[in-house]
């Protein structure tokens, strides 16, 4: 197995792209770390992992809210003392009833705007900041951005946090080879997660599973890029 005895943690866990990543690492043998808000749907991934064989451990966390962050920084360092794979998942643009597209800037709030800044790059940054002294030569830091084909209009705090874990991806690569930490980052276009077949059921069989990311990212976390750092591999339908 490729990710064998690897100690693991994904944020976003909890479903879509971070869940489909947490299972599949899992399936290669790492224990993974499931972070995100939702206890229930956590839970579920968990069951999902141990079902296959996999073990997993549930931080519940609000990745707007640094108290929270916080406390999962210091429940992981307790328990664990080495991290093998930071995945970098989770990023903001739904709420609960409502879909953060075709909106004019101004009319977002600001709790809106300043909760998908946080999830989508001060929480990767401040997690990437705690756990590289726990990881080993050849460790892994994976990102997850976004493909706009049709630029930002209507998108734009999400699309500004993804451009920015793009530089944060190229930057930390660049502060880490010396220690030969591998930062890589994933950019799919459309992903036919449940949330995307909700808000845009029209377009879905233009979508990609979220499964063809999470063998992307099981590439990227393995000893198969070990020499590959600093780049962003955009992800695509066949044929789209």
């Amino acid at each position: 197995m490729k990710l064998k005895d690897k100690y693991a943690i994904v944020t976003g866990a909890s479903t879509g792209i971070g869940r489909a990543i947490a299972v599949q690492f899992a399936k290669e043998g790492a224990f993974v770390a499931l972070v995100a808000r939702r206890e229930d749907r956590l839970s579920e991934t968990k069951r999902m992992i141990e079902e296959n064989g996999g073990k997993a451990k549930v931080f519940i966390t609000d990745l707007s809210n640094i108290e929270s962050v916080n406390k999962m920084i210091g429940e992981i360092k307790s328990d664990t003392i080495r991290i093998d794979i930071l995945a970098n998942i989770a990023g903001i643009w739904h709420g609960e009833d409502e879909v953060y597209a075709d909106t004019d800037f101004e009319k977002f709030s600001q709790n809106v705007i300043l909760d998908t800044y946080d999830v989508g790059i001060t929480a990767p940054t401040l997690l990437a900041h705690a756990f590289i002294p726990l990881m080993p030569k050849r460790g892994k830091i994976l990102n997850l951005s976004g493909t706009f084909e049709s630029g930002a209009k209507g998108w734009l705090p999400y699309y500004v946090s993804k451009k920015a874990i793009e530089d944060l991806t190229v930057g930390l690569s660049q502060e880490l080879t010396d220690k030969d930490i591998q930062v890589n980052c994933i950019s799919p276009s459309d992903t036919a997660t449940e949330e995307y077949k909700k808000y845009f059921p029209q377009y879905i069989k233009d979508a990609i599973e979220p499964e063809e990311i999470a063998k992307e990212a099981v590439r990227f976390c393995s000893s198969e890029s070990d020499d590959i750092t600093g780049t962003i591999k955009v992800i695509k339908k066949m044929g789209v």
